[in-house]
């Protein structure tokens, strides 16, 4: 019987592929972004002791429209540009196993559902994103890789309800298998004109004081493990633009119980600014009583 044996909300801004002379140019020489130490020691402290068979990455750079879609290939390789910021993320190098049978298993496990909309595209030409590989990048050591984009017409219970689905498809499966959200929190940018004054990671640099505190008033409740009150709070949150429509976060909730999930969060990174967005790396271990608390 498969598992769900860790969380993890991650973020994938490209600031944590560029070499650090730029990160720090950016900073104004105030030091570097946590965010890249924090996935180190991510991997080191907590993923090399997992165990792990699967990475599942909500890729909330990934956006879909008609259905979640999974990409079930069975190999990645090659070198990514991404279309959106070809001149900070450019060929970068990827080599990574999928998971084709855990994509199976999800694509008939979603037929039980009359409200779950599933596509798993297993199309060699579909591109790829930077919010997987990015985190491939820093996280990755053999283990297989599913990803799974974000629907930009989901609604919080479409997210919710998928990942109902996909638990009772891992759980049919024989995989151990890690949630990766990778996303941001709050995501408006500065306009073109002013977006390069606001590159410090500073939170003070976030779009506006509203986004900072809403951000600050999430994370809080990640630590706590008061998820219900995350879940609830998501219709306030929308008005923010919160990354990917928060998906990266609901489906995980949907697959760790929604608001029975009581797992307390650990930061893996300070909370941070990025060009007006909110960023953070947050750890949800399994707690020993199972996921539901």
């Amino acid at each position: 019987m498969g598992e769900i044996i860790g969380a993890a909300i991650l973020s994938h801004v490209p600031t944590i592929m560029l070499p650090e002379r730029v990160r720090l140019e950016m900073n104004k020489g105030k030091g570097d972004t946590t965010l890249i130490e924090g996935l180190k020691r991510l991997r080191s402290e907590v993923l090399d002791q997992l165990n792990a068979d699967t990475f599942i990455i909500f890729d909330s750079h990934w956006h879909t429209t008609f259905e979640m879609v999974v990409d079930g290939r069975e190999h990645y390789e090659g070198l990514h540009t991404s279309d959106e910021m070809p001149r900070s993320l450019q060929d970068i190098p990827y080599n990574y196993d999928g998971d084709p049978e855990l994509a199976t298993i999800i694509e008939e496990t979603a037929k039980n559902y009359d409200d779950v909309w599933v596509h798993v595209s297993r199309n060699a030409n579909l591109p790829i994103h930077y919010g997987t590989v990015n985190l491939v990048h820093h996280l990755h050591r053999g283990e297989r890789v599913l990803s799974i984009g974000t629907s930009q017409t989901g609604e919080p219970e479409d997210f919710l309800r998928f990942g109902e689905m996909l638990r009772e498809a891992i759980e049919k499966s024989n995989r151990r298998v890690v949630l990766l959200g990778s996303g941001g929190l709050s995501h408006k940018f500065y306009s073109l004109r002013d977006i390069r004054v606001y590159e410090e990671y500073d939170p003070k640099y976030l779009i506006s004081p509203e986004a900072r505190e809403i951000d600050e008033k999430i994370i809080s409740l990640f630590l706590e493990g008061k998820h219900g009150d995350v879940i609830d709070l998501v219709p306030e949150f929308r008005t923010f633009s919160p990354e990917g429509r928060f998906g990266h976060y609901l489906m995980m909730a949907g697959a760790l119980g929604q608001k029975a999930w009581t797992a307390p969060g650990q930061k893996f990174s300070e909370y941070e600014a990025s060009a007006g967005t909110g960023q953070v790396n947050i750890w949800f271990p399994r707690p020993a009583a199972g996921w539901e608390g």
